[in-house]
């Protein structure tokens, strides 16, 4: 029974049923799927692969990775110690990958095998999207464990469909994994290259409503992400990928970004809203202060991000308070926490210290749902890869592109709010045009600078990825080690920086149910073991 639950779980079948009589009896029949469940599966795929949902963005967002790279501020600085050291398991990472958001997309290919050609034609683009999203999936994934069980980890629904069920998967190298999940990309972007969207995939895709130009750059603009992600230990892998891709095959535009939109609350998940209301109230205590890094580098700059990121202090509906008038940035120093908190203020600091700013995230349900892929990240991307010698390019070029294009990015979030109060008509009337960004940029303490160029590029990308994609933010913390973040102390003792978490754990059932392929692992179990591309 152990066997065929941890089956179950590394292949997904956990999100179908709970044991094997009942799936028999559910699935005896493959045969006898409709062809519409193929469309709605994808659809559950998209989603749950895009989506920021609730407990993530509570976890993470603001409670943990938020806080190893200072993307948001939390008030308390009392045993903070904690976050750094007490990781013991997987943070329920592990069963996210291969139950949340692989379990559909592979039931997906399951499907599809059982189909006559002349309907797996009429699917085709199901499946070529899939493997853009579970590429996606699987460097999230690895990015948090590295080796992991990857070819023979998707087994268990073979009972149902027929062949051979691994009951003890084995491990991976991150290095297999990555050249496995480009070779997906670069297949699906050469198949969408030339394909069409029919009526129903126009229905059923909620990231580019049946648009293959899309998904074709998505692909590509991904294979460019995860060159660059092993660009350090592999460069001429890297070179090779980059190579093999143009301008003309990327996201270059924001309206070409990677996003899943809803049309307001009416249809808004409580994902990350709730998690947002959640993080900065009385109840819940304060996690979305305005970090003080953060502040202080975007007013030095005058960068017009500064007010569409933050807001003054508010209370717990997000309401500027009357008095509150200049956004000020919480330390992200355990010791200074303490110290503010015991301080004469410290039962009112939220009516000191900015927070994030409630018309673009707060109470914005235009805000995208999850964000795959933006236009800005390209650039930076491509910046960084010719500035290394990686790409044909000016470096300059790309990365003032890229600082223009994230600017933007954020005032369309901040004008095309429904936040029902807050919104100020002066802000989201700012002229934001290429011209008007150029000429502040190039008076900027952001202008671009070939002597130290590779830490304003980390840095861009660090406050362009921000909170809403963490994990990607957190990965490139890690490739980089930039931007340089304040100490984070706690009675003197430093937390962050080199003493963080650079992975997390595998669970404790691997070493009892798939113990052999975990023991060849063990040695980089343990949450100060580098992956393979994050060399120091």
């Amino acid at each position: 029974m152990k066997k065929l639950l941890y089956s179950l779980l590394l292949g997904s079948a956990v999100a179908f049923s709970s044991c094997e009589s009942k799936l028999d009896e559910k699935h005896s029949n493959p045969d006898g799927f409709t062809s519409a469940e193929i469309e709605y599966l994808f659809t559950k795929g998209a989603q749950k692969t895009i989506e920021n949902d609730y407990a993530d963005t509570w976890n993470y967002n603001f409670r943990l990775i938020g806080n190893y790279i200072q993307t948001t501020a939390r008030q308390a600085g009392k045993d903070r110690i904690n976050l750094y050291q007490n990781i013991q398991d997987d943070k329920a990472r592990w069963e996210n990958y291969y139950v949340t958001r692989m379990s559909t997309l592979t039931e997906i290919d399951k499907i599809y095998a059982t189909l006559s050609p002349e309907e797996q034609t009429k699917y085709q683009n199901y499946i070529e999207a899939g493997k853009i999203l579970k590429a996606y999936n699987t460097a999230i994934a690895t990015d948090f464990f590295g080796n992991m069980p990857y070819t023979e980890a998707f087994t268990a629904r073979n009972v149902v469909y027929g062949g051979t069920v691994i009951f003890k998967p084995k491990y991976d190298t991150q290095k297999d994994i990555y050249y496995a999940i480009l070779d997906d990309l670069k297949s699906a972007a050469a198949y969408f290259k030339t394909a069409s969207g029919d009526d129903t995939f126009k229905r059923q895709d909620i990231i580019y409503k049946g648009d293959c130009n899309g998904w074709y750059k998505f692909a590509n603009s991904l294979r460019l992400r995860y060159a660059m992600r092993i660009s350090n230990v592999d460069p001429e892998k890297a070179r090779q990928v980059l190579s093999e891709l143009s301008l003309d095959q990327l996201i270059t535009t924001n309206a070409e970004n990677t996003y899943i939109k809803v049309s307001g609350i009416d249809t808004a998940p409580d994902g990350i809203w709730r998690a947002m209301r959640e993080s900065h109230n009385k109840t819940h205590s304060y996690y979305m202060y305005a970090p003080e890094l953060t502040v202080n580098m975007l007013k030095e700059a005058a960068d017009p991000r500064l007010v569409v990121f933050y807001q003054p202090a508010t209370d717990n509906d997000g309401n500027v308070y009357e008095n509150s008038k200049e956004i000020i940035g919480y330390p992200s120093s355990a010791d200074k926490a303490i110290s503010l908190v015991n301080g004469p203020d410290g039962t009112r600091l939220f009516e000191i210290y900015g927070c994030l700013n409630t018309v673009t995230f707060r109470n914005n349900y235009q805000l995208p749902v999850g964000i795959g892929m933006t236009a800005a990240e390209v650039y930076l991307c491509l910046a960084e890869a010719a500035q290394r010698g990686l790409y044909n390019g000016n470096a300059e070029e790309f990365y003032n592109k890229a600082v223009i294009l994230s600017v933007q990015n954020y005032y369309e979030y901040y004008k095309n709010s429904d936040a029902e109060k807050g919104k100020d008509m002066t802000i989201a009337n700012r002229d934001v045009s290429d011209e008007t960004l150029s000429n502040w940029l190039a008076t900027s303490t952001f202008k671009f600078n070939p002597s130290k160029a590779l830490e304003q590029i980390a840095t861009q990308k660090w406050l362009h990825l921000g909170f809403l994609q963490i994990y990607e933010n957190w990965a490139e913390y890690r490739r980089t080690d930039l931007p340089v973040l304040d100490d984070d102390r706690e009675n003197g003792t430093l937390l962050n920086k080199e003493n963080a978490p650079v992975r997390f754990l595998y669970p404790a059932k691997e070493a009892s149910m798939n113990t052999e392929n975990y023991n060849a692992q063990s040695e980089n179990n343990k949450i100060s073991a580098r992956l393979w591309w994050d060399t120091k």
